[in-house]
C-alpha cells in the first residue's frame, strides 16, 4: 500500500513520513477509529501517507462489516489484500469483471449475510465455495457480464443445478436476485418449486416470454409453504399480462412489494397485455405495500382510469406508488391514487400523458408524509406542480426531468425546502434567475442535475454556488450536461466553491477545454483532499488531441470513472493513450462507450475500458 509523494513541509510534518511526526505520535486505537470511518478506498489511500496510518488502516479494514467495491474493478490481489483477515463482514458488495473463480477463497466468508456480485462471470466451482463457506447468507445477488451463447453452454441453458449449491448450504436465505438472461424455459417451472422456501424477496431480470409461461403455468399452483414465505417480487418481462399478474395475485398470498416491467417489440394484442381485468385483480392484495409498473418506449393501452380507481379502492396501505406508460389514465385515476391513504411515501410517474397540475393540488394534505415525488416526461405539468409540491415540507426527493414546461417560478417555490437532497430538472425551462433563487435557498442538495436546460449559463453557476445558501457545502454530484452556454468559467467556479463534488457531468458542453480539466484535477490540491470521483467528459469536441495528459498522476488524485466518448478511442496518436493512463491508475475505469455516469450497465463484459 505504501507509496512514494514529493514532501511538503506541511504534509511532511503532519504525515511524519521522517518516522517523528504528529501522526506517528498518536494512539493506534483512536487512528483506527478515525480510519473505520472512511470508505474502503479513502481509508487505503490515507495508508499510503505513513507507516502509522498503513498500520491502522490494515486493522481498520479488516474490521469493517460493510464492504462496497461496485464503483471500482478490484483484481483478485487487490480483492485478497482488502479482505484479508476480516472475519466481520457482513455485507460485500463486488464488481467482479476482473475477477475469477480463484476470488472465492477472498469472497467467501462464514460472517457474510449479504452479498452482491456484479458484472460476474464464474464458473460452478465458485458457487460450490460460497454455498458451502457462507452458511448464514441471507442475500445473494448476481449479475452476470456473459453472452447469452457462453451463458448456455457454461451452464447447461441455466439449469437448477445452477444454484443448487448455494440453495443447499444456505438454509437462511431470503434474497434472491438474479440478473441475467434465463434461457430455457423448459425449466423455469422447476426454478420456482426448486427455490428454497426461506425466500421471501426474488427478483429475475430479463424473463422472456417463453420463460414466463413456464414461470407462472395458470395450471399449476406453487407450494403452501414458499407462496406463504415469498413477499416481493421483481420481474422484467417481455410484455406484463392479465395472466401474470392474476397467477402473482392468486399464488403469492403474502404479497407486499410487486414490480413488474416489461419492454414489448410491438404493440401487444388484446389477449397478452395488461388491462383493467388484471389491474382489478391487483385490488385484492389488500397487504400489498409497494407497487411498480412501468412500460417503456410504449405504453398501457387498455388501462384506464376505472381500472386505477378500483386499485385504489382495494390498497389503502401503498407506501409506493411507481407507474410508467399509463397513457389513458387521467388526472382522476392519479388523484385517487394520491388520495387512497395517509402512508405514501413515495410517488412516481413517467410518460403520463394525461397528468397534468390538477392531480397534485394539495398533495400535502392527501399524502403528508411523502418524501419522494418523481414525475417523468409529463408533457402538461407546468410550474403550478412545483408550486404545489413546495408545500411538502417532508419531500428529500424530486425528480421533474423531461416535464419542459417548469420554469424559474417553480425552481424559486422549491429553494425552501428544507429537507430536499436530491433534485432533477432535466429539460427544464429554467434561467439563471432560479438558479440564483436555489443558491439562495433553504435546499441541501447533495444531487443536482440540470441536463438540458439550455436557457441557463455560467453566469447561473456561479450564482448556484456563491449564492448565501446551503447548497455549496452540501453538493457532491452535479449534472450540467447538454447545456450549449456552460463554458470553462463555470467549471472554474465548481473547482473553487464546491470541494466536496464527487461526480461531475459535463457530457457535450461545447466550450469545455483543456484548461477547464486542469482546474479540475488540482481541485483539493491544497487541502490535500480530492473528492472527484467521476466525470464525464463525453463528445466535449473542444478539449485537444492529447488532453487525457490532464488525468495523468498527480492530477485527479482520486477518480475512479472517466467518460470520454467513443470519438477518443478512434483518435491515432495520443499521447497517453488509454492504455499508458490507465498502466499509471490502476483503479480508473475508462469508458468509450457513451454510458451513463458510473456505467452501471450490467452487461458490459469488461468494465476497465468499456468500448
Amino acid at each position: 500500500m505504501e507509496e512514494k509523494r514529493p514532501r511538503t513541509a506541511d504534509a511532511g510534518e503532519a504525515s511524519g513520513s521522517d518516522g517523528g511526526g504528529l501522526v506517528n505520535r498518536l494512539p493506534e486505537a483512536l487512528l483506527v477509529e478515525v480510519l473505520s470511518l472512511l470508505e474502503v478506498d479513502d481509508a487505503c489511500s490515507a495508508a499510503a501517507s505513513c507507516r502509522a496510518l498503513h498500520a491502522a488502516a490494515d486493522a481498520a479494514i479488516s474490521a469493517i462489516t460493510t464492504v462496497d467495491l461496485s464503483e471500482f474493478a478490484p483484481s483478485n490481489a487487490i480483492l485478497s489484500r482488502i479482505l484479508a483477515g476480516n472475519g466481520s463482514v457482513r455485507s460485500l458488495t463486488v464488481n467482479c469483471s476482473r475477477l475469477d473463480d480463484s476470488a472465492a477463497a477472498a469472497i467467501a466468508k462464514h460472517s457474510l449475510r449479504e452479498l452482491s456480485l456484479l458484472k460476474c462471470s464464474f464458473s460452478k466451482s465458485f458457487f460450490v465455495a460460497i454455498g458451502e463457506k457462507c452458511p448464514n447468507l441471507r442475500s445473494i445477488k448476481l449479475e452476470m457480464a456473459i453472452s447469452p451463447d457462453d451463458l448456455n453452454s457454461r451452464y447447461d441453458g441455466f439449469g437448477c443445478t445452477f444454484l443448487a449449491p448455494i440453495f443447499a448450504g444456505c438454509s437462511h436465505l431470503e434474497t434472491l436476485w438474479i440478473k441475467f438472461p434465463l434461457l430455457d424455459p423448459r425449466t423455469g417451472e422447476s426454478l420456482l418449486t426448486f427455490i428454497p422456501s426461506t425466500i421471501k424477496e426474488l427478483l429475475l431480470q430479463p424473463v422472456s416470454q417463453s420463460w414466463a409461461r413456464a414461470l407462472f403455468p395458470t395450471t399449476i399452483s406453487l407450494t403452501t409453504q414458499f407462496t406463504e414465505s415469498l413477499e416481493s417480487i421483481s420481474l422484467v418481462l417481455d410484455t406484463i399480462t392479465d395472466e401474470i399478474v392474476v397467477w402473482i395475485t392468486k399464488n403469492i398470498r403474502n404479497l407486499v412489494e410487486l414490480c413488474l416491467e416489461d419492454e414489448p417489440v410491438s404493440q401487444a394484442y388484446l389477449n397478452d397485455d395488461l388491462t383493467n381485468v388484471g389491474i382489478q385483480a391487483l385490488s385484492l392484495c389488500n397487504n400489498l405495500r409497494h407497487l411498480s409498473l412501468t412500460r417503456r418506449y410504449s405504453d398501457f393501452r387498455r388501462v384506464n382510469d376505472f381500472g386505477i380507481l378500483t386499485l385504489s379502492e382495494g390498497c389503502k396501505q401503498l407506501r409506493t406508488i411507481r407507474l410508467g406508460g399509463f397513457s389513458k389514465v387521467s388526472d382522476a385515476g392519479y388523484a385517487a391514487l394520491l388520495h387512497s391513504g395517509k402512508d405514501l411515501k413515495k410517488f412516481e410517474v413517467s410518460n403520463g400523458f394525461c397528468l397534468s397540475d390538477l392531480a397534485c393540488l394539495d398533495l400535502d394534505k392527501a399524502a403528508p408524509n411523502v418524501q419522494e415525488v418523481r414525475l417523468l416526461s409529463c408533457a402538461l405539468l407546468t410550474s403550478d406542480t412545483a408550486i404545489s409540491l413546495a408545500s411538502c415540507t417532508n419531500l428529500k426527493i424530486l425528480d421533474l426531468s423531461g416535464c419542459k414546461s417548469i420554469a424559474d417560478s417553480g425552481l424559486i417555490s422549491i429553494s425552501q425546502l428544507s429537507m430536499l437532497t436530491l433534485l432533477d430538472l432535466a429539460g427544464a425551462d429554467i434561467t439563471d434567475a432560479g438558479l440564483s433563487a436555489l443558491g439562495n435557498g433553504k435546499c441541501p442538495i447533495s444531487s443536482l442535475c440540470l441536463r438540458g436546460c439550455r436557457r441557463i449559463t455560467s453566469n447561473g453557476i456561479a450564482s448556484l454556488l456563491c449564492g448565501t445558501g446551503t447548497i455549496n457545502k452540501t453538493l457532491v454530484s452535479l449534472d450540467i450536461g447538454n447545456v450549449p452556454k456552460i463554458s470553462g468559467r463555470a467549471v472554474i467556479v465548481i473547482a473553487k466553491n464546491c470541494e466536496q463534488i464527487s461526480s461531475l457531468s459535463l457530457r457535450n458542453c461545447l466550450f469545455i477545454t483543456d484548461s477547464s480539466l486542469e482546474m479540475l484535477g488540482s481541485m483539493g490540491r491544497d487541502t490535500g483532499k480530492c473528492s472527484l470521483r467521476m466525470l464525464d467528459v463525453a463528445y466535449c469536441s473542444r478539449l485537444s488531441r492529447n488532453f487525457l495528459r490532464h488525468f495523468e498522476p498527480p492530477l485527479f488524485r482520486g477518480l475512479r470513472w472517466l467518460g470520454v466518448g467513443k470519438n477518443v478511442v478512434e483518435r491515432r496518436g495520443c499521447r497517453p493513450s488509454i492504455a499508458e493512463l490507465l498502466e499509471k491508475k490502476p483503479g480508473l475505469t475508462i469508458c468509450a462507450n457513451a454510458c451513463e455516469m458510473g456505467c452501471r450497465n450490467k452487461f458490459h463484459p469488461d468494465i476497465r475500458v468499456h468500448q
